[in-house]
């Protein structure tokens, strides 16, 4: 009834009243809500306390053993009971549109009568039923506040519900996020970003990121934001973890997407995830609540990042934190939707370098490159970002006890210049990431041996040749420098050694005179 006296021709009176619509089912002093399309069941009473005891019982449970073991299974008494309740309350109509989620959170007091305006029960006393129908915390039904409650898990209590306006599936949670903000009807999905990037300025939660795409998006590639509620379906058992793994660094929404200083990389370990990037979200599932969540995400420019497989998440276990380092600088994370953004990350390794070494000549988990923001470590790769100007300088480790080697590539304008070198042989300069290629170029040019390196116990050369880059598309092309190395020993001297020339000089004139 409350939209009764709102003048819907009014965009001014309309938009003060959605956003003053949470308060006014807050401030009431009780609330009716009519199902016009359920009967209660002759069969029993959703107040007798044995059907509230039935639900409540197994939500002591869940919140009191968090780990890793599986609830009780159900008693044929108790899956009748709630067959019975799937069938009638759970189908109502009101449980699946997205304005009567805050209709049901919002007051204090609610009672609900069924299509006969028959009363069945009250909000608070019926809270285990509609937590097990809607997926809203108990303690909320029951009064508790909202903001002791994550943001992702907020989101999706409102994901697999509906509205008939696409805006209205963001317009309808303000309230329940806290949020004030103009209605532009006719942006259409761009809405829920809007609700997302004002959470995120009024919040530092960051579970609204633990979102996973629904089935049917293959899109590799996509910003931070989710495009509707019902991607937080797998947010519903979030929480806190006991303790925080990672101290919580700044962010905040800038031109270039999301700035953080919370992005780690992964230094060692396995090949698959050595040189990756995540973003800690310090979330856990309740049920496992040891596995804080992590996103995963892709370079595709100077410090610029784009959600990586977005259909999964990781945890903890899964990356082995104990080898990840904190990102010294500010990144980037792409918090705008595009069609494109897929082809941008492909197209920021059209020309790149990739570096392929020796695993037994060197440690591969003591790489370390400039420009920083410019290599994908993953894969040992000078990310060309489609530029016409840009240069590397990549550093390895042997396994012996000598420095290691340093690999330097310049390109400009499709004239290229690289070389392998001792890692002493280089000017201390090289280790600055504000270098421009010709100052580069112009160091190259000075050192007199730029194709091979000796380094004790190891002879290393450098070859160039083009190269598909693989593990993300078949087409995209760059070049390879590969690094052959060979044991000093099993190097055929190209010289003969004094002494030996000698004898055969002497024993060729001995010959002669006799």
């Amino acid at each position: 009834m409350d939209t009764c006296y709102i003048d819907k021709s009014s965009s001014a009176e309309l938009s003060e009243a959605i956003n003053s619509m949470f308060a006014w089912y807050r401030d009431a002093a009780v609330c009716y809500a009519w199902l016009s399309d359920y009967v209660q069941d002759g069969a029993f009473s959703l107040t007798d306390d044995a059907v509230l005891d039935s639900f409540e019982s197994r939500e002591l449970i869940a919140e009191n053993d968090r780990g890793f073991r599986d609830l009780p299974p159900l008693t044929s008494k108790e899956l009748d009971l709630r067959n019975s309740i799937g069938q009638g309350l759970k189908k109502c109509k009101w449980f699946s549109r997205g304005w009567t989620l805050q209709e049901l959170i919002a007051p204090k007091h609610v009672e609900f009568y069924d299509r006969d305006w028959n009363l069945f029960g009250p909000k608070t006393q019926l809270a285990p039923i509609l937590s097990w129908i809607t997926s809203v915390d108990s303690a909320v039904l029951r009064g508790g506040p909202l903001d002791h409650v994550l943001v992702g898990r907020r989101m999706s209590w409102a994901a697999n519900r509906q509205t008939r306006r696409v805006e209205d599936l963001a317009y309808c949670l303000l309230g329940i996020f806290d949020i004030n903000m103009p209605l532009l009807y006719g942006e259409g999905e761009k809405a829920f970003t809007r609700l997302q990037e004002e959470i995120i300025r009024s919040s530092n939660d960051l579970s609204i990121f633990a979102w996973t795409a629904v089935l049917g998006d293959k899109r590799a590639f996509r910003s931070l934001w989710a495009s509707s509620p019902s991607e937080f379906k797998s947010c519903q058992f979030l929480v806190r973890p006991a303790l925080e793994w990672n101290v919580r660094g700044e962010y905040g929404i800038a031109s270039g997407g999301l700035r953080t200083t919370d992005m780690i990389r992964i230094v060692r370990g396995e090949s698959s995830r050595k040189g990756s990037y995540f973003l800690p979200l310090d979330c856990v599932d309740a049920r496992q609540k040891k596995d804080i969540r992590f996103v995963s995400l892709e370079q595709y420019g100077p410090s610029l990042f784009a959600r990586r497989k977005p259909w999964l998440y990781d945890t903890v276990v899964d990356i082995d934190v104990s080898q990840a380092s904190r990102l010294p600088q500010p990144q980037y994370i792409c918090s705008r939707e595009s069609p494109n953004l897929e082809a941008m990350v492909l197209s920021s390794r059209v020309g790149s370098v990739q570096i392929d070494f020796s695993v037994e000549a060197f440690d591969e988990t003591s790489i370390t490159a400039q420009p920083e923001s410019d290599w994908d470590l993953r894969n040992s790769i000078l990310l060309s970002y489609r530029r016409r100007h840009f240069w590397g300088c990549w550093r390895i480790r042997t396994m012996a006890d000598e420095p290691g080697v340093c690999v330097v590539y310049v390109q400009s304008d499709g004239w290229l210049l690289y070389g392998i070198f001792p890692w002493h042989v280089l000017p201390a300069s090289m280790d600055r990431a504000d270098l421009l290629p010709s100052q580069v170029t112009n160091m190259l040019q000075k050192l007199p041996v730029r194709s091979s390196a000796r380094c004790p116990p190891w002879h290393h050369t450098v070859e160039v040749s083009e190269h598909d880059l693989g593990g993300i598309s078949s087409e995209i092309y760059g070049t390879l420098l590969r690094i052959k190395s060979r044991k000093t020993s099993e190097i055929p001297s190209s010289r003969t050694p004094v002494r030996t020339r000698l004898q055969r000089l002497f024993k060729s004139n001995y010959s002669k005179v006799k």
